[in-house]
This record gives structure tokens, sequence and C-alpha cells, in this order.
């Protein structure tokens, strides 16, 4: 049964959701709600990969297949909301935490392996946990006020009426390949980055990315390499067992 159920089988899927693009985006330029939907995407993929053995017939089966399906429905209500504690976040936590369930009671009904079971448990958690950290995600906000709108104010009223402006409009390149802007931009990355270790202590980088949504493992990975070269970090162990902490 465990070869039937080996979530290992799942890394085609894993290919076939890496090599293609899809170029339909309802998240604008919210980030977080965009990572969050694509963990949410390929963990339905697997949690109905390993329900296929299941009889067609069996409740669990059709509960986990039916909960699935809602959590993506749930976490694509959440693409303008993930800043705020609205009633799809709450839901959306609902699913994922009634799916963990699920998948514990799979595995005592010998339906699913408890090393599978505590991969997708482990997988569904990260993504409520996920949840959890975008909310304090400056990359979760739809909009971004506008320099020039707030400075031209005239005769009381403000002369761009569109102050707040999809990020995706703004195409001042000029500012954004200014150097001292760019340092700025590094710093205030590096920071956030040894504010999650303090906090934290000793992490893995998959530990301190889910606590910064914003930006990605590779990204991270770029600073942390530079913070220990300047002596501000420490790593322990090597590749996937790496481990990060401030240096005091």
């Amino acid at each position: 049964m465990d070869g039937k159920t080996d979530i290992q089988k799942s890394n085609p899927l894993v290919r076939f959701f890496d090599k293609q693009t899809v170029r339909t985006n309802p998240f604008g330029t919210n980030q977080s709600a965009d990572r969050a939907y694509r963990r949410a995407e390929r963990l339905a993929a697997a949690l109905f990969l390993v329900t296929n053995h299941i009889p067609a017939d069996e409740p669990l089966r059709v509960a986990i297949r039916s909960g699935a399906v809602r959590l993506l429905e749930n976490v694509l209500s959440l693409r303008n909301e993930m800043r705020t504690e609205s009633e799809n976040v709450v839901a959306c936590r609902a699913s994922i935490r009634n799916e963990i369930s699920l998948v514990r009671v799979l595995a005592v009904a010998g339906f699913l392996s408890i090393q599978n079971a505590n991969t997708m448990i482990a997988g569904l958690d990260e993504l409520g946990s996920f949840l959890n950290a975008s909310q304090g995600s400056p990359l979760s906000d739809m909009y971004a006020l506008s320099h020039e709108g707030l400075l031209d104010i005239r005769e009381g009223h403000i002369k761009d009426t569109h102050i707040l402006k999809d990020r995706i409009d703004i195409k001042d390149t000029a500012q954004m390949s200014d150097t001292p802007s760019l340092k700025k931009g590094i710093h205030v990355r590096e920071e956030a980055i040894l504010a999650v270790l303090r906090s934290g202590g000793e992490l893995g980088i998959r530990d301190i990315a889910a606590n910064l949504p914003e930006y990605s493992e590779k990204m991270i990975q770029r600073h942390l390499v530079d913070l220990i070269a300047t002596g501000r970090v420490k790593k322990t162990g090597l590749k996937r067992w790496s481990r990060y902490s401030v240096v005091v």
C-alpha cells in the first residue's frame, strides 16, 4: 500500500507545474497571494494523488478531494485580502485545518503511510503559516501610493486623481536603478532577515522564508551569503541541513 501512496511519485507532477507558465494572473502585484495559490495548487494535486487507490465510494476520499477543491477556491478568494482578517482568511485557515484532520484519519484508517501523512500535514501546515506571515507583508498590498500624487496638491485638491496606482503601472525605471535606492533596499532586506533570526534563533532557509513571504528563498540565500561574509550571521551544517543564526 505504501508503494501506491508514495508521494515521491508526485515528482512528474512537480515538473508538470514547473514547466508550464500560466499567463492568466488574477493576483496582480499581490505576490503573497500568488505564492499561496501555487502552493495550494500543488497540495491539492498531491491530495488527489494519494487518494487514487481508495475506493470511489469511501467517504474519506470524497471528503479529502472536496476539501482540496474548496481549499483552492478559498485561497483564490484571498487575492485582495491577504492583509486583513476577513471571513475568507478565516475560512481558508479552517479548510487547511480540516484537511490536516482528514489526512490524519486517512493514515489511521490504513489508507496512507504515516511518513506520507506527515509530509502532507507539514505541507498544509506550512501553507497556513505562510498565510499568517503574509498578513504582515507589504507585498500583500494591491496598490502603491503615487509619490507625485501626494506632493502635487493645489488649492486644497489633489491634482492626481489616481493616487492609488497599481504597481504594474509604475514604470519609473530610472528611479529603480538609482544606486542609493538599491543599497537601501538591500539594507532593508538584510535587516528583515536579521530580525527573523533574532526572534527565531537558529533557523533553516525555509523557516526564514516562511516569515518573509515577500522574498524568495533564492533572494534570502544571496543576502545570507553577504551577511555571513560580513560576520553578522553564522552558518552551521551543509546544504539542506544548513542553519543560520545571528552572531552575538
